[in-house]
């Protein structure tokens, strides 16, 4: 019991009741939590696992079915083609060589695997591809229903078929079936659920129940890999012939394996095989139970709020206790005891608050005794102190502490003093330059004269103070540089009448010595900057002699990007000081060699007899760089381009000879790199043609040299007008009309051809609402750039423009080319669907030369496919251009689509298109582009009658 417990309660300790306390309800919390978590997580469990099955099984019978489809609209082109040729031949056998003529296109590109052709009395007539027995029922069925059935085979391979009716010869329906393997099925299934499928046979030699090891997996995504987690799974699991859903743990992962025979086979004789990483599901379960976590945490919150209801009081004693304490420091003592006593609390046991008040008691009249014997002492001490520091302070402050060197010398040059510094930098005690003369130092031998010239004019009262810099050798043999002050003291009865002050001034030498190396030198490489190869060309120059030449070589290492790129900079680092080393070895001491910048070296070669000798350096540099470097365990391959100058014939200044030389260096690298070109003027007229042109292309727009032409569409069986594309020309203020195929390419480069397609919109878009207020409804072509389509402004713009201009959305056609809608389908699709929803119609530019895909072309909400004139100038030349053509109006009409053919010149090319069926032509033959203010003129007298020569 504490002396100071004067109530005589028992003790209970503070931290015993704050533990009783919280372990009270933590336990409730837990207990709590615990039960809540296991009920929630057994029913997400099995909610999430059978959403999941029911939902893999929805997507794959959907894609199953749409694979039919997409089978059923390619084998209908089948007869479109038959159609288009015009024979004598039965139907049956023009169909035979149709499919035999087109098969091995088909089967390279994935598009069939098989193609089987039967007559009207179920006999095969053809068959191509995997070979597989039909059943007669299916033919007899078509046969009957003149309607398409579905059939899906597996035996050794799993195929779908689609059969479906053609006419033949009399009146006579034939059956067309066309079968294609299940892989994409497989792809697209894998690409939307994102989880992985296969596809597994019953081998026919086996009799036995259907087990993973004995089926042929098919079409197994991740192969290698998901092999491995079926084997695994047949290893720990007893697995069903009749299939089901498995969960494995494989590799530190949760999968999920579902066994699912498909739609229309056998039992037993093939299933799906669907994979799915279940771990982000496990994780999701965890980070469930942080959440229930948390809510314990809440609990906790609210027992700890209750403990401070509890502690409140105890804590108010102990804060106003704390805050007496520091009271003791201001010897307030008496204030610490009334203030301790007022404190009141409401305790029926002694705790660490009651020892704690006790303490503080006792310790303020310790304190108060302590205190009064200290001030006496401290007292006495005070007035020693002070007297001792200032002598002490005086005499450091003015040796010890100075960081030169001071000396005190007689009137004879001896010396008197040193200080500690002295000592310690010359390596002498105070003893042992008491016995030496200031000029017995270790002074270096050159000033060492002059300096005892001086000392004595010092010592003789001829000067009273002198100054020199000179160098001394350390204790560590290093020579410093000093710059000495000697001045009179003329103190009367003093032993030192000199003072010597000696700072050390080495390090700012050197630092003066190395900024000047700085300003001259490349830090990486070592080698002379521009400013210092400038100056060494300009001395090579003043000196040339007549007949001599001064030649510059500009150098610059190809594909160096890449490597600081993929590699890092101090692989690049390192490949630029290699670089060096490889051109100074070529070079030797015959020529200067620069670093100006980043990959970029230059070589001086002065004094040179003829070209050939010149020529010779770059092609030996060349061929140095044609051995690979080793750098930090990688083989770099790094090629060089050089560009060279010559004075006087390519100028006679530094910045002549340095430009040129780089201007020849980039022509090496646009004609390939890895080479070397000498300047010639055209070179530089060439690139300041396209820097001015820039220039010029940039403020077009300001100076309204832009100007929209706009070529018609016309329709051929009436002669009218349907259309007119816009087109952009500029008509430079100086140069004149320029090819847009000139500057168009520079403003895609520029980053212009954006704000340049806005503008062409508003132009055409301003044009076709004024044809239409004359009472001419065409539509306003307008092409769209491949940047243009990427830019997330344009569908804000076309809106804006629209609004603005006041045209109807149905005038305005949008002209895309198929490279750019194919590049990111995904961005550029949805853009145009919403274009679509906004009541304008959309033209594919160019189809055909650029990688057109069938599937996203039935995917893309257009209205019109553009024959790109390339393909329209082979009619009557080429025959293969010809069929590239009907092909593409064949696809056009099975698409639902319009065909308008560009490039159209002459009559033959407009009779052949008219025969194949398109009708919509542009170019040459009717107009070249117009400009604005004859369009309408044109469109209302156009109705012309067609002639086919």
């Amino acid at each position: 019991m504490s002396p100071y417990n004067a109530a005589g309660r028992s003790f209970f300790s503070l931290r015993w009741k704050v533990f009783i306390n919280l372990m009270c309800v933590l336990a409730i919390v837990h207990m709590a939590y615990a039960y809540y978590s296991y009920v929630q997580l057994n029913e997400r469990s099995e909610q999430d696992r059978i959403a999941s099955v029911e939902r893999d099984l929805y997507v794959l019978e959907g894609l199953v079915e749409g694979s039919y489809d997409r089978l059923l609209e390619l084998g209908e082109i089948i007869p479109f083609l038959v159609e288009e040729k015009e024979t004598n031949k039965p139907a049956s056998i023009t169909y035979i060589e149709t499919i035999n003529s087109i098969f091995p296109n088909l089967l390279m590109n994935g598009s069939m695997d098989a193609i089987y052709l039967y007559n009207s009395f179920g006999e095969p007539l053809d068959k191509l591809g995997t070979v597989l027995s039909i059943p007669l029922s299916i033919v007899s069925q078509v046969i009957e229903t003149e309607a398409p059935v579905k059939y899906f085979h597996c035996s050794e391979e799993c195929l779908r078929f689609v059969a479906f009716p053609v006419s033949f010869e009399n009146h006579q329906i034939g059956v067309l079936v066309v079968g294609r393997k299940m892989r994409d099925v497989i792809l697209d299934f894998n690409s939307q659920s994102g989880r992985d499928i296969g596809l597994a046979l019953q081998p026919k030699s086996s009799v036995q129940a259907a087990r993973l090891w004995r089926l042929d997996l098919k079409y197994l995504t991740k192969k290698t890999e998901n092999a491995s987690l079926l084997n695994a799974l047949v290893s720990q699991q007893n697995i069903s012939s009749e299939g089901g859903i498995y969960e494995i743990n494989y590799a530190d992962r949760n999968y999920q394996v579902l066994l699912e025979p498909p739609e229309g086979s056998l039992p037993g004789q093939a299933y799906w095989i669907l994979i799915e990483d279940h771990t982000d599901h496990h994780l999701a379960a965890r980070d469930d139970l942080f959440q229930r976590l948390f809510v314990a945490g809440v609990g906790l919150f609210i027992a700890a709020l209750f403990q401070l209801a509890v502690l409140r009081s105890p804590l108010r004693a102990l804060s106003e206790i704390s805050e007496l304490l520091p009271l003791l420091a201001g010897s307030a003592f008496e204030e610490i005891r009334v203030r301790i006593g007022a404190i009141k609390r409401k305790n029926y046991y002694e705790d660490e608050l009651d020892l704690l008040t006790g303490s503080t008691l006792e310790l303020s009249h310790q304190l108060e005794r302590l205190e009064s014997s200290l001030l006496e002492r401290a007292q006495n001490l005070t007035e020693r102190s002070i007297q001792l520091e200032a002598e002490r302070d005086f005499v450091t402050s003015l040796l010890d502490t100075a960081e030169t060197i001071i000396l005190t010398l007689d009137s004879s040059g001896h010396i008197v003093t040193l200080n500690r510094f002295g000592q310690e930098l010359l390596g002498l005690s105070s003893s042992e330059a008491k016995l030496m003369d200031f000029l017995e130092l270790n002074h270096d031998q050159k000033t060492l004269e002059e300096h005892r010239i001086l000392m004595d004019r010092l010592l003789e009262q001829k000067e009273s103070k002198v100054q020199i810099e000179s160098a001394i050798r350390s204790s560590t043999g290093q020579m410093l540089q000093i710059s000495w002050l000697h001045s009179v003291l003329n103190i009367p009865g003093s032993e030192a009448q000199v003072l010597s002050i000696g700072l050390d001034f080495t390090e700012r030498q050197h630092a003066e010595k190395r900024l000047v190396w700085m300003a001259n030198h490349d830090p990486l490489t070592a080698l002379p900057n521009r400013l210092l190869f400038n100056e060494k060309v300009d001395v090579a120059l003043k000196r040339a002699l007549e007949g001599d030449i001064t030649a510059v070589l500009f150098c610059d290492l190809d594909s160096f990007k890449d490597v600081n790129d993929s590699l890092g900079h101090p692989v690049g680092d390192e490949l630029l000081q290699q670089a060096a080393e490889r051109i100074q070895g070529v070079i030797c001491n015959d020529g200067v060699l620069a670093r100006l910048g980043g990959d970029e070296f230059t070589v001086l070669l002065e004094s040179r007899a003829s070209i050939k000798e010149i020529e010779n350096v770059a092609l030996h540099i060349l061929r140095a760089f044609r051995q690979s470097f080793f750098i930090d365990g990688y083989e770099i391959f790094s090629t060089i381009s050089i560009g060279i100058a010559m004075s006087p014939e390519h100028g006679v200044d530094v910045t002549s000879l340095v430009q040129h030389a780089d201007v020849a260096m980039f022509d090496a690298k646009e004609s390939g790199k890895n080479q070397l070109r000498f300047y010639h003027d055209e070179q530089g007229s060439q690139r300041y043609e396209r820097f001015s042109l820039v220039n010029d292309l940039r403020r077009a727009l300001e100076r309204e040299e832009l100007r929209v032409f706009y070529q018609p569409q016309i329709d051929s069986r009436s002669g009218n007008v349907m259309g007119v594309e816009a087109l952009l020309r500029w008509q430079h203020g100086e140069v004149g009309m320029i090819s847009p195929a000139k500057f168009i390419p520079l403003a895609e480069e520029q980053g212009l051809i954006v704000p340049i397609g806005e503008w062409v919109l508003e132009e055409a878009c301003r044009q076709g609402k004024a044809l239409h207020d004359q009472g001419l409804d065409v539509r306003m072509g307008v092409n769209i750039a491949g940047q243009q389509i990427m830019h997330e402004s344009l569908l804000p713009t076309v809106k804006r423009v629209i609004k603005e201009t006041g045209i109807e959305p149905r005038l305005l056609d949008l002209e895309v080319t198929e490279n750019f809608l194919l590049r990111q389908p995904e961005i550029t699709i949805p853009k145009l669907h919403k274009f679509r929803e906004m009541g304008l119609s959309l033209s594919m530019d160019d189809f055909g030369t650029g990688f057109s895909s069938l599937s996203y072309l039935k995917k893309l909400p257009l209205n019109t496919l553009k024959i790109d004139q390339s393909f329209v100038r082979d009619i009557g030349i080429d025959p293969e251009g010809e069929a590239i053509v009907k092909a593409i109006i064949v696809l056009a009409k099975s698409l639902g689509l319009e065909a308008l053919a560009e490039g159209v010149e002459t009559s033959e090319q407009l009779s052949y298109l008219r025969t194949h069926g398109c009708h919509l032509i542009q170019g040459f033959y009717f107009s070249r582009p117009l400009p604005t203010e004859e369009l309408p003129d044109f469109i209302m007298n156009q109705a012309v009658e067609i002639s086919f020569e």
